[in-house]
């Protein structure tokens, strides 16, 4: 596939520009033709597919209606049955145990029964279970192989709620094997009674026929218990597939609804409703191809309609082609011209049409080429200056958290002088060190930002070190240089160069001249540095927090190669930092 796909460029490659536009306007005039096709296919799809979901469930619903109403009607019919003046005379003599008017019961009850059954013809039977005997229309041919005791029907009370619907299944207490759907009440009377049962059967084709005689055009329609399976056994084949897969009952989120869902390969279109008396769902199955089986001309339509503007294409573009390029002609030569580095080379054309204004724009574009240069230029050197700003944010003012807590303790002490110079001492290095958002300041105020910075620490560390600063040249002072250069370097001979000392530190800051350049030294006598981490200081920044690294970036940035940095360093004999400066150039530029 990918040689193929790459002979298919090669080929398009070597076609003219004439052909190029041919092949382009018959790609785009066909694609369009069958994306919109395509969309409108799509769309009408979606929409039959909606309406039929709700057309479906609408019926669905009305059909789980009526399945509810003629449940209703049943139970009514049995509650009507069991308030009868027979079935309460026998209820009595159930209470009693008394079992001598047995007879009379069953010919007393076999009218109520005939009753029951007339006002609703889907009863195929009525039997009732109590402890004096069995009482059934006399009609009726009982099985005598089959005890209700010894039957699954008996074995589901108990276990179930008091009014029970039992599935489809083969009538096993009368004769004949019919296929019933049986409903298993407990009697209302006034008097607690026990053992008594009564199981109406109701013609399991006859309600069959209830289910499914609203639904049509191809929809498969059942009923569904709670447990996901069907109250009676399904003849398609359709719906015996999607209960099998065992599902079904996972999708019914909701009292009632419609969706799709997967089988086979194939899309289906599902709706549901609740049958709340039976804890029964009325579901309905239909398949998504034949629902949409009326679009299928709109295939043909899409492809007769894609050829035809193939056809179309072809006879058209060809004159076209050879219109556009005649202004593009032009623009070439333009182009050759800058190529060989002619940047003033203009397109020149009457025509106001796209290509013209490509000419046109290729024109501003070639006038905009040497102001982009200087914008990229000036773009770098804000870079630079951001990069800049960056590192010095980057400064670690951890040692403020001492210095307020110095000063907190200094007032608890009652040391109002000292803790006012503390003060004063803070508020001068941070304008010394905000030096107005200028990032480049003068030696001098450098100088004074780290003297204020090492009077805070002497207040915070009292008798730690002692620290001299020597200007060997006076007029070094007007100097310029970044700002908080010197700050970490000290704050590192504090933090790590003395950390294991309690007194006798010193810090010494010298400003010298040689030559072209000025050096800035700081050394101390504090426990030194290990060769392997004075390495670590020219990279990244090392565990111990050195700020050297961060330093040497930023002199970078402002003096290239002009500036060095030298650390000289072994344990328990110090540590010495030499920093080279240019005095005169364009390292600030």
């Amino acid at each position: 596939m990918l040689t193929k796909g790459v002979t298919s460029l090669d080929y398009l490659g070597r076609q003219s520009l004439r052909n190029k536009l041919q092949i382009a306007f018959l790609a785009i005039i066909v694609i369009s033709v069958l994306m919109t096709g395509g969309l409108s296919y799509y769309i009408s799809a979606a929409t039959m597919e909606k309406n039929a979901l709700k057309l479906t469930q609408d019926t669905v619903a009305r059909s789980a209606q009526i399945v509810d109403e003629k449940l209703n009607k049943l139970m009514l019919i049995m509650m009507t049955f069991m308030i009868s003046q027979p079935f309460d005379e026998m209820l009595r003599d159930v209470v009693f145990g008394d079992d001598s008017r047995y007879y009379k019961h069953l010919s007393d009850l076999d009218n109520v029964f005939s009753q029951a059954r007339v006002a609703e013809p889907l009863i195929h039977s009525i039997y009732v279970s109590t402890p004096i005997g069995e009482f059934y229309p006399s009609s009726m041919n009982r099985n005598r192989k089959s005890a209700f005791e010894d039957t699954f029907l008996y074995e589901r009370i108990g276990h179930e709620k008091r009014n029970l619907w039992v599935e489809g299944h083969e009538d096993m207490l009368f004769s004949g094997k019919d296929r019933v759907i049986s409903l298993i009440l407990e009697p209302i009377f006034d008097t607690p009674v026990s053992g008594v049962y009564i199981v109406v059967n109701i013609r399991e084709d006859g309600f069959r026929k209830l289910v499914q005689g609203d639904t049509g055009g191809g929809a498969s329609s059942f009923l569904l218990d709670d447990e996901g399976e069907t109250v009676y056994p399904p003849n398609e084949r359709l719906v015996r597939e999607a209960v099998d897969a065992g599902n079904l009952r996972s999708m019914m989120d909701r009292s009632e609804g419609s969706q799709s869902f997967e089988l086979n390969g194939e899309t289906y279109l599902l709706n549901y409703a609740g049958i709340g008396i039976a804890d029964w769902t009325m579901t309905t199955i239909q398949s998504r191809a034949g629902v949409l089986k009326d679009l299928v001309y709109v295939k043909w339509l899409i492809a007769a309609v894609a050829l035809a503007a193939f056809i179309v294409t072809t006879l058209i573009s060809g004159a076209f082609s050879r219109y556009l390029l005649m202004p593009l002609q032009g623009l070439m030569k333009v182009m050759k011209r800058v190529e060989n580095n002619d940047l003033t080379a203009r397109f020149e054309s009457g025509s106001g049409d796209e290509l013209g204004q490509v000419g046109h724009r290729f024109n501003r574009m070639l006038e905009q080429i040497v102001v982009l240069i200087d914008e990229v230029t000036e773009a770098q050197t804000l870079k630079r200056s951001a990069e800049i700003k960056a590192l010095s944010a980057q400064m670690d003012p951890h040692f403020l958290y001492n210095t307020l807590n110095t000063i907190y303790w200094k007032l608890k002490l009652k040391q109002i002088e000292p803790s006012q110079q503390m003060v004063m001492s803070l508020s001068r290095l941070f304008q010394l060190g905000l030096n107005n958002g200028q990032e480049i300041t003068t030696l001098s105020k450098e100088l004074e930002h780290v003297r204020q910075y090492l009077e805070l620490q002497l207040s915070c560390y009292e008798g730690l070190f002692t620290y001299e600063i020597h200007v060997r040249e006076p007029e070094l002072i007007a100097l310029s240089i970044p700002r908080i250069l010197l700050q970490p370097l000290t704050e590192n001979s504090i933090l790590h160069g003395f950390r294991d000392l309690k007194n006798g530190g010193r810090i010494e800051i010298e400003i010298d001249e040689e030559g072209e350049l000025w050096t800035i030294v700081v050394r101390d006598n504090g426990k030194g540095m290990e060769e392997d981490v004075v390495r670590a200081l020219f990279g990244l920044e090392s565990k111990k927090g050195y700020a050297v690294s961060n330093l040497i970036r930023r002199l970078q940035l402002y003096y290239g190669d002009k500036a060095t940095l030298e650390v000289n360093s072994k344990p328990e004999h110090g540590t010495e930092i030499r920093i080279s400066l240019p005095k005169r150039g364009e390292q600030f530029e």
